[in-house]
């Protein structure tokens, strides 16, 4: 069975949205524990995270 390369960015872009909340989730209970370092590296994931995401949906879009 072929998939669709839409239904397939659709797909990643959802795990990527996923897996940031979880991560934010993760951050916001443990901000207290962490230091400055783990704190920006923390911070840069999830920016990483949310521009995957944006980049799957852009693609989605172009495909249309």
């Amino acid at each position: 069975m072929l998939v669709k390369p839409r239904t397939v960015l659709n797909r990643l872009a959802e795990t990527a949205e996923h897996i940031a909340e979880f991560a934010r989730k993760f951050g916001d209970q443990n901000w207290v524990d962490m230091d400055e370092d783990e704190t920006a590296d923390w911070r840069k994931v999830l920016t990483d995270l949310e521009a995957a995401a944006a980049t799957f949906r852009r693609a989605v879009n172009l495909i249309g």
